[in-house]
């Protein structure tokens, strides 16, 4: 049996990774299906086409917002995961590091969809959050050495 004893200010840890990702996947959501009706991308398509996008900007813009979407889906899990175990060792750490995610994947979403930048450009506007999510991996990374025999 192994007894896992979390740091008395695990807490934050927590909130980031089980409640404030999750909420900002909601937020990604609701964006995506305020989009669809204005965009006339009727269901199952998860696109427009090229076409569409030549004729009503809103069809370019739910685009935009639907690969926002499925990109923070790409990276959501593991970064929960990520933040979870980092924090078993570095608690302040790991929940400053994936609030800075979040902020970082929040001004990605803004900017993919809402800068107005051809081809979605404006997501550079949060591109950091790459290196944020790399340090929280290499943080995993150190948790599983130290709970290693080698």
């Amino acid at each position: 049996m192994v007894a896992i004893i979390l740091p008395e200010n695990y807490g934050p840890v927590i909130a980031v990774s089980l409640g404030a990702i999750p909420l900002l996947g909601w937020v990604h959501g609701t964006i995506v299906t305020s989009l669809r009706q204005p965009a006339k991308v009727p269901y199952p398509h998860s696109y427009a086409t090229v076409e569409q996008c030549k004729s009503n900007a809103k069809a370019e813009q739910f685009n935009c917002a639907q690969r926002a979407h499925s990109n923070f889906l790409e990276n959501a899990a593991q970064t929960m995961l990520f933040t979870l175990v980092a924090g078993l060792k570095y608690p302040q750490l790991a929940a400053g590091i994936g609030a800075g995610w979040l902020a970082c994947r929040a001004l990605f979403l803004y900017g993919y969809v809402y800068s107005g930048k051809p081809q979605g450009k404006g997501r550079y506007l949060g591109g950091v959050f790459w290196l944020l999510q790399g340090a929280l991996w290499a943080m995993t990374l150190g948790v599983a050495k130290d709970l290693s025999n080698f």
